[in-house]
């Protein structure tokens, strides 16, 4: 495989970065429903998709189906990390702050300023706000983004988007133990780790002690992106097609026997490998949109922050009204000001001090 890559190699995969981005705005229009919360608890006031502004256009990303592009995530980060460690040798050291400075600053920066939301809150207007499990014991989950891998969390709490990179964390270990192999036969590692991680699942065998099965979910999307990149999408125009109208054809045929698992991961590969084949083809017009992968992070976890606090703004000053919700403005300004807020987050927060960690721990 690395004889085959180092022939025409893509530096960077531009349509899959904005891939990523759009990926993440999708999550933040599905969740436009948290606009409706009266508090943690009131899931029975959000109205029918219907009723949404848009939702003639948007009733495909407000249904729940579209909180799935969370699994094209995974997928993305397997295809990538392969991309990335397949063809270097890092230590484990080098990996882990690689992984540090890119999650945690943005992670606990939000996890600080929804906790001081939060107890803003409970105490001035008496209940939390979207995520409930807001205590001293998930806190300090959260501080070790262990929030949703470890049995000890209760559910969602504090910045709930981050549920799925906890899930991913405790992956990248998997992954980094496994590159020894994955290595020298990329193609039989990804496939057995994948089909095992699903296996697991369908099988319903044993937890491991403290681990959720969530994260065998998320290895199942992860390893069978690594499987992706060592098929190589991006080689040329016929293997992308081949590959999309395989991702296509696995899809079809879960949603006729419905199997849920095999609808999304279709899909995913279709999508993906789609993208792959147009960074080989048109990777210029891949560079223009690249910008929404550099910020999909931020826009990830910035986005439930912003409600959280228009939410407590609308409860602190005028009376816990929810009628915003239902504008056709609401929609707008609120994506508007997500993508803003992730710009300036990337490129004065995220970015330089993701750096200076690097720097300060690489290279005393």
């Amino acid at each position: 495989m690395s004889e085959d890559r180092s022939q025409d190699q893509i530096e960077r995969f531009y349509w899959i970065d904005a891939l990523r981005g759009i990926a993440a705005i999708s999550i933040v229009i599905f969740h436009y429903h948290h606009f409706y919360l009266a508090d943690a608890f009131d899931r029975l006031s959000i109205p029918p998709i219907e009723a949404f502004p848009y939702a003639d256009i948007l009733a495909p990303l407000y249904n729940p189906f579209a909180a799935n592009a969370v699994e094209l995530f995974w997928l993305i980060s397997g295809f990538v990390f392969s991309h990335v460690y397949l063809p270097r040798h890092v230590d484990a050291w080098v990996f882990g702050v690689a992984r540090f400075a890119r999650l945690y600053p943005l992670h606990f920066a939000t996890l600080l300023y929804v906790a001081a939301l939060q107890a803003i809150s409970l105490n001035f207007v008496g209940h939390w706000q979207i995520y409930a499990n807001n205590d001293i014991e998930h806190f300090l989950l959260q501080l070790l983004m262990s929030s949703n891998w470890i049995t000890w969390s209760r559910g969602l709490s504090f910045n709930g988007p981050i549920w799925s990179v906890s899930l991913e964390i405790f992956v990248y270990g998997l992954f980094f133990l496994s590159l020894f192999v994955m290595r020298r036969t990329p193609i039989v590692v990804s496939l057995v780790l994948c089909a095992a991680s699903w296996g697991w699942l369908a099988f319903e065998l044993t937890r491991p002690p403290l681990i959720r099965l969530g994260v065998f979910e998320c290895a199942g999307y992860f390893f069978l992106g690594t499987l992706l990149y060592t098929l190589r999408p991006d080689k040329n125009l016929l293997r992308c097609a081949a590959l999309t109208a395989i991702g296509m054809l696995v899809s079809t045929a879960g949603a006729m026997v419905d199997l849920e698992r095999m609808v999304i991961a279709g899909a995913a590969v279709a999508v993906l490998s789609l993208a792959a084949g147009l960074d080989r083809v048109a990777p210029a017009s891949g560079a223009r949109l690249s910008g929404l992968g550099d910020i999909s992070y931020s826009v990830y976890l910035v986005h439930v922050p912003l409600q959280m606090t228009v939410l407590l703004v609308a409860d602190l000053a005028f009376g816990g009204a929810r009628g915003f919700s239902d504008s056709h403005l609401t929609l707008p300004i609120y994506l508007t000001t997500t993508v803003a807020v992730s710009f300036i987050a990337y490129r004065w927060f995220e970015r330089p001090v993701g750096k200076a960690i690097k720097v300060g721990l690489l290279h005393r």
